[in-house]
């Protein structure tokens, strides 16, 4: 059985309510009477090279015994650029990017590596400061980013020890720019990151004897 959690959280992680959980349940493929549950939180695009964190609930002993906890990163990247070739001679253009997005839990930490080019052929200025025509470029698109997760080694990282205790992990995207432009260009560029970041909990479930009931 799966329970998944989608707590409201901001877009730098902190809680702003418990009433607005969304749970959904469905078969999983676990061991014999093995449970799991999931919550996320994520950082809204911004800007890159920003440090900013996100809050998860820790795993409730009163559900049962955690097994294995799984941490799970996906970025979210797009860019925006406009361009214009000011000179009497046309040019090429190459724009790339090469980034990671880490995330850091007590003990470890989980990094998701990413890269992306765009290229394109201007003609000469045509008279028109416009970013757009022969001799302009103007573009708006999301990058390509693949998620990754990892097994949590330290459990005890991540078990409470008060009701609805939560841990923050920080979070960082870091982005460095190689750019092949005409000299005489002007153009505008902006990279933006965020992401979602998932903890999953497998259990034994306390029994109905275990729970007091």
């Amino acid at each position: 059985m799966i329970i998944y959690f989608e707590p409201n959280f901001h877009a730098h992680g902190c809680p702003i309510g418990h009433e607005g959980f969304f749970v959904f349940i469905s078969l999983w493929l676990l061991p014999a009477s093995a449970d799991r549950i999931e919550f996320c939180d994520s950082i809204s695009e911004k800007l890159v090279n920003w440090e900013s964190s996100v809050t998860l609930p820790k795993f409730d002993p009163e559900l049962g015994t955690l097994k294995s906890a799984e941490l799970f990163c996906k970025p979210n990247l797009s860019q925006e650029i406009t361009m214009e070739n000011m000179d009497l001679l046309p040019a090429k253009f190459n724009i790339s990017i090469i980034g990671t997005l880490t995330v850091e839990l007590p003990s470890q930490s989980l990094s998701v590596g990413f890269n992306h080019s765009n290229s394109g052929n201007l003609s000469e200025y045509d008279g028109s400061e416009d970013y757009s025509g022969t001799s302009g470029y103007s573009s708006v698109m999301d990058i390509p980013a693949e998620a990754r997760s990892m097994s949590i080694q330290d459990l005890q990282d991540l078990v409470a020890g008060s009701a609805q205790e939560t841990i923050i992990l920080p979070v960082k995207a870091a982005v460095s720019f190689q750019m092949e432009q005409p000299i005489a260009t002007r153009a505008n560029i902006t990279t933006l990151a965020g992401a979602q970041v998932c903890v999953s909990y497998t259990y034994d479930a306390k029994s109905d004897n275990e729970g007091g009931e």
